[in-house]
This record gives C-alpha cells, structure tokens and sequence, in this order.
C-alpha cells in the first residue's frame, strides 16, 4: 500500500537541538528572554501608544522563591495564541496574526524561548492577553511536553512573567551579578525602561545612547573615539560615521592604530540589541583597518541572531559601506596629506588590497603611497613618468639581487615584490597607457661586458677554482665587468633557477624512466650565475696569485657574501658554506695554514 505519511518528530530532539546546538553558548538565554519581553512590548504600544514600556529582571538569587523572573509589560497571550506561539515550532502564521511577526521585532517567539532550556528543565510562562481579564500559565519541559492552565493568581496587568530555576551547573548564570552584566551587555542600549532589581534594590539597564546619536558633529566624533578606545584599548587614529537608509544602518567606524588581521569582526546590533561582538562580513575584506560598531533595523540574521544572513541586501549594503569608507579616505587625502601619511604607514596593505578592484584607491595608493625603486623612495605616478616602460621586479629576493647593480648602471627600477604589488603595477600601466616589463635577475648577466682576451686568460684560472669548488651548489661561475666596481661578486637566481634547482633536487632520488624523464627536462641555461666582476681589484689581484688553496677559500667567502648579501634561501650544502667561509679565511689570514 503506497500513499502520503506524516513525518514521526521526536520532540525531545528538537529541544535538544535548538536548545543545545543552535547557540554558541548558553549565556545568551537572557538575550532571548530580553528580546521576547522586548517585542512584546513593542508589539502593545503599537496598539497602544500609552501603554506602559518596562522590564523587570529579577536573578534567581534575589527572587523569594529562587527562579529567574523576566517580566514585561507587553502585549501579552491568552491561551488560543499560547498554544499557537508557545506550542508549535517554526509556523510563523499564528505569530502574525498576533502580531509578533511583523518587520518592528527581532525575535521569534517559542523558538527563542527554548534557548532557556541550556540552564534550565522547566520554564514557566504566567501571561495576560492586553484587553482580556484571564490569565493563563503554560509550563514547558525539556522532554518536550507542556501543560497549560489557568492561573491561581491572576496578573493585575496585562503582560508575561517567564520564570526559570537554575539546572546544576548553570545557578552562577542566573545569579544577581551575572545576570546584572548580561542585562548591561546585550540591552544597554533599548529605548524602554528596563530594570535589574538586585541585592541593594532596582538598577536600570537601558537607555543608552549610541555615540552617533549624540547632538552636534564634534560630540558624535568625541563620544565615538572614547568608544573606539574602550573597544580597542588605545584611541583609534580616525572614526568614521557610516549610515545606510537601505538597511536601516547606522554606526561607526574605528581605524585601527596598528596593522589589522586578514579579516575585521565588528560590534553589531539589531533594533538595539547586541548580535555579537565580532561579527564578520558587514564591511568589505578589504577594509580590515577598521572595527565598526553598528545598529541596524532590516539586515536579516540568522536562526540564532548571532551573525548576519548572507543575502542581496547585506551584499548591498557592504559595498555602500565600502564606499563610504573610500570617500573618507579619499577626502582625508585631498585635505590632511600628514594624517594621510600616518595612515598609510601603518595600513599601506589594506589600501593596496582595495586598489586592486577599486580605481579610485588605485589613485590613492598611486599618488601617495611610497614605493621602493633603485632610483630613491617614489611613488608610483612618480616612477612612472619616468619612462613608458615600467621596469619592475615581483619579488622582494629578485629586488636585493639587481638593487645595487641598476643603481651603479642607472637602471631604474621598481620593487614590486610585496602584496598586491605586481597587480597593482599591472592595473596602473593600463589605465595610464604604459607599459611594463619585469626585469629577471638572470637577465643583468646579459647586460654586463665581458672580459677582453687578456682579462680572460687572466681570470681563467679562478673560474676553474671556482667551478671545482661551487661545483655541488649548482652554479655557474663566469666572469663580467659590471659597476658598481667595489662589488666583488654578485650570485644571480631567476624563477627558472629556483625551478631547475628543484628538478634537480628530485633527480637525484629518482630511478628508471622517471629520472630518465627529469634528465630531459634539465635547462643549463636556468642555473645561477655566480657573477666575478672583472674591474674588482681585489678578485684581479686574486686571480693573479698562484695560491690554488687561498683562490678556493677566498671564491667560497665571495659566494657565501653573495648568497647573503642577495638574501637568498639558503640549503643545506649553502649553511655549510656559509658557516665555513669566514673561519677558513681567518685560518689563512693567521697563519696561512691549509683549510
């Protein structure tokens, strides 16, 4: 027999899921409980202006009879909407038919209501529906079973009682000062009147202003900033208002006085609730030179309204806030070119990273930033009038390699070997129509002169020294006269070269037809060149001695210099080297003993 069938539903599980699993942790119970007493207020002062607006918390420690008591002076439910709302999980159109649904509130009511099931086993609900006399109980337990009835005790009021005693290792998360700092924390800044009664009487909660509700630009900023430094310990270098009407957002934007992370979190939240304290994706990746601390009416949150729903409207809103951030710096810029500076030394990346998609930024960061060239320190539209042909390097190795020689050459070149860099040079050259071209380092050996005949036959000598010695480095020694002259020897490693090294790294544990294909793979022509400049005097007069044993130590010192010098990565056979050299040297220098 075939046909339709009802899903089985344990009800016990969903508890346990919602309850257990959907929060991050239990101390939001009160965040749930403050929301539902918060739109039910909401919801009877929209049918009743007059209506009275308050909260009163009262922690299971204070309470004569030791439960937790969160009541309010909402809308209320009688018991039609109790077993609507408080009895069935996940319909939403009981909830809108009472009214709790509607744009105006944040929570959920029935879902929100089990996250007190992480501290307790029983909730009690004692409530009176606005313009009704009966007053109606309903009793929750964590095994998924409820009751309701008629209370003993009828509320003089319209409005609910929810009433929770502690579960065991959750008492301390119901008492007067945990209580007291959860109040603060998550409601500080609710527009309606709610009150902690504690050991020592009554204390209010609520009622806070944000620093972008404060009257007059110079407040806003003041308050702002003494925010930003209880937020991030040490006073921000800017604050930046941001709004958008869209999402009903408004807040502020801290810059960070030292380097950010990859990714900013930021203080959210919702109809004046706190969402979280690091609640990623409201700004854009980029723009991690900023914490913000925002309030907003329409983004939507998730399930646990513990970050933000990932929807068109959030992607929307990012991107205006995104603008509005380029705008301050752009002014900031065009009108403060010394606070400008200040940025940018401590977050030229974050500026780089929003120059690669924004051209505006490319501008900025183009017009001001320095860059490192062999010519002095220049910004990039400086370099770049220069010459139509950007000469660049893309790493920061390759830059240590040639810095020395172009100087001495007077080849002008730029090092764009950190983050962002080589695309930012690319995106640059077309919008200004230029032209770039990386310089390898393999390419200055091309450039330098060769030796006549006689400085050949005179440097023969020391090459074969140097190709016996350097022979398990995996460099080819030759000589070049290149400027400047002082420099002895330079050790030139291309892409291709790091590339071959590997290769041959592999080559040499490899057996059958796999080191047969490696071997065909070999390019001579990608080794490191290991460069003696033929002007030294110093490698001349080397060149000249008939000491074999000082030639070899003295070429050992010279690469060692050379592979420190040029910051290269160093293996195994190349410490050894290294670590050698300058105690071989000091050997002949002594006593001219052998090394």
């Amino acid at each position: 027999m075939t046909g339709d069938a009802t899903f089985h539903v344990d009800l016990r599980g969903v508890v346990d899921l919602l309850s257990h699993h959907l929060y991050s942790s239990p101390r939001v119970y009160l965040r749930e409980l403050l929301q539902n007493a918060v739109d039910a207020v909401t919801a009877r002062t929209e049918e009743d202006a007059a209506a009275p607006r308050c909260v009163v918390i009262t922690p299971a420690d204070v309470s004569p009879d030791g439960l937790l008591h969160v009541e309010d002076t909402g809308i209320g439910l009688d018991e039609t909407g109790i077993r609507d709302v408080l009895a069935t999980i996940g319909a939403s159109t009981k909830r809108d038919a009472l009214g709790l649904a509607r744009e105006s509130f944040l929570g959920q009511f029935g879902i929100g209501l089990l996250s007190c099931f992480l501290v307790t086993d029983q909730i009690r609900v004692t409530t009176r529906r606005a313009g009704s006399d009966e007053t109606w109980v309903w009793v929750g337990r964590d095994d998924g079973t409820y009751a309701v009835s008629p209370a003993d005790s009828p509320r003089a009021e319209p409005g609910t009682d929810v009433a929770i005693r502690p579960r065991g290792s959750a008492a301390d998360l119901l008492s007067a000062e945990v209580v007291r700092s959860l109040a603060s924390t998550f409601g500080r800044h609710l527009a309606l009147d709610v009150t902690l009664v504690g050991p020592d009487g009554p204390v209010a909660v609520a009622g806070r202003r944000f620093p972008w509700e404060e009257d007059g630009p110079g407040a806003r900023r003041e308050a702002g900033l003494a925010l930003g430094e209880r937020l991030l310990g040490e006073r921000p270098l800017d604050v930046v208002d941001l709004a958008d009407p869209a999402s009903g957002l408004r807040g502020q934007a801290f810059v960070l006085p030292h380097a950010g992370g990859a990714r900013s979190a930021h203080r959210l939240y919702a109809k004046r609730m706190l969402v979280g304290e690091s609640v990623p994706d409201l700004l854009p990746d980029w723009a991690f030179f900023v914490r913000a601390v925002a309030d907003t009416e329409r983004l939507g949150l998730t399930a646990s309204r513990e970050a933000l729903h990932d929807d068109d409207l959030l992607d929307e809103t990012r991107a205006r806030l995104g603008e509005q951030l380029k705008r301050w710096l752009l002014r900031m810029v065009r009108t403060d070119r010394a606070r400008a500076e200040e940025f940018f030394r401590v977050h030229h990346l974050a500026a780089k990273a929003a120059a690669t998609t924004d051209d505006d930024m490319l501008d900025v960061v183009a017009e001001v930033l320095p860059w490192e060239t062999t010519l002095g320190s220049m910004t990039l539209a400086e370099f770049s009038a220069l010459d139509r042909v950007v000469t660049y390097v893309d790493s920061v190795d390759a830059y240590q390699q040639v810095a020395a020689i172009a100087r001495a050459e007077d080849i002008a070149v730029l090092n764009a070997g950190y983050a962002y860099d080589t695309g930012l040079v690319g995106r640059w050259v077309r919008r200004s129509g230029l032209d770039a071209r990386r310089l390898a380092p393999e390419e200055l050996a091309d450039r330098f002169s060769r030796p006549g005949p006689e400085d050949e036959r005179l440097l023969a000598s020391l090459l074969d020294v140097a190709r016996s010695g350097l022979s398990r480095a995996g460099v080819v020694p030759v000589a070049r006269s290149f400027r400047p002259s002082t420099l002895q020897a330079v050790l030139l490693v291309g892409r291709d070269a790091h590339l071959e090294r590997d290769r041959r790294d592999v080559a040499v544990t490899a057996e059958g037809p796999w080191a047969d294909a490696l071997e065909t793979l070999a390019d001579p022509a990608a080794e490191p060149r290991f460069v003696l400049n033929a002007d030294n005097a110093a490698v001349r007069r080397l060149a000249e001695g008939a000491d074999a044993g000082l030639q070899r130590v003295a070429v050992e010192a010279l690469y060692a210099h050379a592979l420190l010098s040029g910051r290269h990565p160093l293996t195994p056979l190349d410490s050894a080297l290294v670590a050698r050299a300058l105690p071989a040297l000091i050997d002949r220098a002594i006593d001219g003993g052998t090394p």
